[in-house]
C-alpha cells in the first residue's frame, strides 16, 4: 500500500555513521512511498548516507533528504531501479571547513521519470561541496536534475562544484540539466559541468573490433558507470543487493 516515513539521525562528535537505507517495492502494483531522513552531524563527526531504490515499475519513490553539518559530511545516493523518482535534498553546510560529497547514480528506461534536485547553501568559512552524477536514459525516460550551490554572505574561502554526465540511448528520452550557482560572498571558487550525449564512434569502434555489437556496448557502459558507484557503499552485503538489482533493472530493459 501506500506508505510514508521519517528518520532522524543525529551523530556526536567526532562519530563515523553508515547509513543504509532499502526502499522496496509495495503490494498494490501501483503505490507511492514517500520517505523523509534528516540528519545533524556535529563537530568533526561523519555520515555516509546510502539510499537504494529497489520499487517496481509503476511504483513511485518521494524522497527527501535534509542536512546540517557542523564539520564533516559526506552523503553517497544511489538510485537504482524501475518506480519513478522524486528526489530532494537539501544541506546546509553551517560550520567552518564542512563538507559535502555526493555521488548519485540513475538510469531511466522505458516511461520512467526521474526528477531530481539538489540544493546546497555555504554558510561557514572554507566549506567544501563536491557533487558528483552519472547516469544513462533509455527508451522514452525523462529526467530533470536541478543542482544549486549558494554561496552566502560569511562563506569566505568556500569552493562548490557540481558534475554530471549523461548517456543518452534513446530517440524520445527527454534529459534536462539545470545547473545554478549563487554568490553573496566575493572570496569563493563554485564551478559546474555536463557532459550530454550518446556514445561516440570510436567507442563503438572499440567494441565491434572486438565483436560486441551496438546494443550490448550500450549496456556495458550504462552497468560500468553504477558498478563504479556501488563499489564505494564498502558494505558487501549493500554491494550485493545493488548488483542483483542493477541486473534485474537491465532485464527489464530488454523484455
Amino acid at each position: 500500500e501506500n506508505a510514508a516515513g521519517t528518520v532522524y539521525i543525529a551523530t556526536e562528535e567526532n562519530a563515523h555513521v553508515t547509513v543504509i537505507e532499502k526502499f522496496i517495492s509495495g503490494k498494490k502494483a501501483q503505490s507511492d512511498l514517500a520517505f523523509r531522513t534528516k540528519l545533524y552531524a556535529k563537530k568533526n563527526s561523519r555520515i555516509r548516507l546510502i539510499q537504494i531504490n529497489m520499487l517496481d515499475e509503476g511504483q513511485r519513490l518521494l524522497n527527501a533528504v535534509g542536512s546540517v553539518c557542523d564539520e564533516t559530511a559526506k552523503l553517497d545516493q544511489m538510485l537504482i531501479g524501475r518506480g519513478d523518482v522524486y528526489n530532494g535534498i537539501q544541506t546546509e553546510l553551517e560550520g567552518d571547513q564542512s563538507e559535502l560529497h555526493t555521488e548519485i547514480g540513475y538510469i531511466g528506461q522505458k516511461q520512467q521519470s526521474l526528477d531530481m534536485n539538489l540544493v546546497v547553501n555555504h554558510w561557514g568559512k572554507k566549506t567544501n561541496c563536491d557533487i558528483q552524477v552519472d547516469g544513462t536514459l533509455k527508451d522514452a525516460a525523462k529526467k530533470v536534475f536541478r543542482g544549486s550551490i549558494d554561496f552566502k554572505r560569511g562563506s569566505s574561502g568556500s569552493k562548490g562544484a557540481e558534475t554530471e554526465n549523461v548517456l543518452l540511448l534513446g530517440d524520445d528520452v527527454e534529459n534536462k540539466t539545470i545547473p545554478l550557482i549563487l554568490c553573496a560572498e566575493e572570496d569563493v571558487d563554485g564551478s559546474h559541468g555536463a557532459t550530454i550525449g550518446e556514445l561516440d564512434e570510436e567507442t563503438l569502434f572499440y567494441f565491434a573490433a572486438r565483436g560486441i555489437d551496438q546494443e550490448t556496448a550500450e549496456d556495458i557502459m550504462t552497468k560500468a558507470k553504477l558498478e563504479v558507484l556501488y563499489h564505494h557503499i564498502q558494505d558487501e552485503e549493500t554491494e550485493r543487493i545493488v548488483a542483483d538489482q542493477l541486473t534485474k533493472v537491465m532485464s527489464n530493459d530488454s523484455q
